[in-house]
């Protein structure tokens, strides 16, 4: 706020408080007037260039109630243990499936890689940990290089990346958890030669889960990325 502004503001603010006082105590009236005048302060400081301290937030300890922690937030981390195909992003396909001048259909016409025996040993889902994108593990590792080393072969197959969460947290956070899986197992594939014209990501969130229960085993299946192919 400009500085002639405030000085328009503070006459009306203690013309408001005087006919306030008119029916209410004057306790009250005093603990108005100390908060507006609080107020007025870190305006004025505000326009002198001082601001409250801010800074950002990089782990648990840094918020003072660890125990409370909500699971449901991922705390920004530069830390060198990010993995990084999820935080070097590669370009998305120059055509977008199911667009009127794209060669390739909308997602509909993309299988499950489950329906053809070949496909079913190359498309196994990759497993995320609880509130994270970081591909992670030998297991996951070997079948991101299998999926690799296969569509490399094939250029004439396309791919549609899902990603899924499980049920904890809400709807629009796992929305987004979703998309940075897909699009952090899409990066490893590009990063390791994969055409990203033939890569396509897309986030279902906790919409989808794959199997129902509440168990630790049952969400840890939830949380994936899971394939469509699509031969053209």
């Amino acid at each position: 706020m400009k500085r002639s502004t405030w000085f328009l503001v503070i006459p009306v603010l203690l013309v408001l408080c005087t006919v306030a006082s008119c029916s209410r105590s004057s306790g009250e009236v005093w603990d108005d007037t100390k908060t507006a005048s609080r107020y007025m302060g870190r305006g004025l400081r505000s326009l002198g260039g001082k601001q409250g301290e801010s800074r950002q937030i990089n782990s648990r300890d840094d918020f003072g109630f660890a125990a409370n922690w909500n699971d449901d937030f991922i705390p920004l981390d530069e830390g060198s243990d990010r993995n990084k195909f999820a935080l070097n992003q590669v370009p998305q396909a120059r055509t977008s499936p199911g667009d009127p001048d794209s060669p390739i259909p909308g997602i509909e016409a993309f299988v499950d890689p489950a329906t053809d025996a070949e496909l079913a040993k190359i498309f196994n889902n990759v497993q995320f940990d609880l509130n994270s994108e970081l591909v992670k593990g030998d297991e996951n590792m070997r079948q991101m290089r299998r999926m690799s080393n296969f569509l490399k072969k094939h250029p004439e197959l396309y791919v549609f990346i899902e990603g899924h969460c499980c049920e904890r947290g809400p709807q629009a956070y796992n929305l987004a958890l979703g998309s940075r899986r897909s699009n952090s197992v899409r990066n490893f594939l590009v990063k390791d030669g994969v055409n990203l014209d033939n890569l396509f990501t897309i986030s279902y969130g906790k919409e989808r889960p794959l199997v129902q229960g509440a168990g630790e085993d049952t969400l840890r299946v939830n949380r994936r990325a899971q394939f469509k192919v699509f031969k053209r």
